[in-house]
C-alpha cells in the first residue's frame, strides 16, 4: 500500500477580539506563533507543514514570520477558512490532513505522531486529541485533529451555514450520525481535562508566561513535564 501524504495545516490570523495581534505576543522568548510552529515541526509523522492564513495586509507579519522559520506559507479568505485548507490541500496534493489551531503555544509533536499514528490504523472519518472530547481525557491544548482530503471535500460539498465554512471541522460534529468521529484515551500523564493550555484571553497569556519563567519550558519541553509542571504549581 502506498504511503499516505500527511499534510499538517496550522490555521493563524494576527486579528484576534480578545486579545489584539495574539500571534505576536511574546510567551517567554518566543511568539505564540514561533511556538506553534516549530513545536508542530519537531513532529516526525508529518511530510509538510504549512502556515494558512489570510490575504489581509495585517498579517503579512506572521507570514513573513513563517517564510523565515523555513515554513511554506498559504493566504486566503479570512472569513471562508475550509477554503483554505480545501486549497493548501490541492496545492500539495494531500491524502491526509491534520488541522492544528494556532491558540495552542504547547502543542505537543509526540501527540501530533499519537494522533496520526491512531487515525491511520483506524476506520474513522475524523479524529482527535487536542481537547477533552469524546471521553477522551486529554487536557486542552496538546493535540489536534485529523481527517482524510476525501472527508474534507464532503464538508465542502455538503456546507450549509456561515459556521461551516469558518470553521472547518463544525460540519462533521453536527452529524455525528453519518460519520464516525473517534478520539482515544489520553496517555495517564496528560489525563487532566480540567487543565487548560489554550490563550483565548490576556489572563491566559499571563499565567502560560508565569508557567514558563518558573519551569524554564522551551519548545522541546514534553507535554507530559508541562503538565506536572502545571500541577505542581497548583498545589503548592
Amino acid at each position: 500500500m502506498d504511503k499516505k501524504k500527511v499534510v499538517c495545516i496550522v490555521q493563524a490570523r494576527i486579528g484576534s477580539t480578545r486579545l489584539p495581534g495574539k500571534m505576536l505576543q511574546l510567551l517567554g522568548e518566543h511568539t505564540l506563533l514561533e511556538w506553534v510552529l516549530l513545536r508542530v515541526k519537531r513532529a516526525n509523522l508529518i511530510d509538510l507543514l504549512v502556515l494558512a492564513t489570510t490575504d489581509n495586509e495585517c498579517d503579512n507579519e506572521i507570514a513573513n514570520d513563517a517564510t523565515e522559520l523555513g515554513i511554506n506559507v498559504f493566504r486566503g479568505s479570512e472569513q471562508n477558512v475550509i477554503s483554505r485548507f480545501v486549497e493548501v490541500s490541492e496545492l500539495y496534493s494531500s491524502d491526509i490532513v491534520i488541522r492544528v489551531c494556532a491558540d495552542n503555544p504547547f502543542i505537543a509533536s509526540e501527540e501530533i505522531d499519537r494522533l496520526i499514528m491512531y487515525f491511520t490504523q483506524s476506520d474513522c472519518d475524523y479524529a482527535c486529541n487536542h481537547r477533552p472530547v469524546l471521553d477522551n481525557q486529554y487536557a486542552d491544548g496538546f493535540g489536534a485533529e485529523i481527517f482524510s482530503k476525501k472527508i474534507l471535500m464532503e464538508i465542502v460539498g455538503h456546507a450549509n451555514s456561515p459556521a461551516h465554512f469558518e470553521h472547518v471541522t463544525a460540519y462533521l460534529w453536527e452529524n455525528q450520525d453519518t460519520y464516525k468521529l473517534c478520539s482515544f484515551k489520553a496517555p495517564a500523564e496528560l489525563a487532566h481535562p480540567e487543565l487548560k493550555f489554550d490563550i483565548d484571553t490576556e489572563e491566559d497569556l499571563n499565567y502560560l508566561n508565569l508557567l514558563v519563567k518558573d519551569h524554564s519550558i522551551g519548545i522541546d519541553t514534553p507535554a507530559a513535564d508541562i503538565v506536572k509542571f502545571c500541577i505542581n504549581a497548583k498545589n503548592k
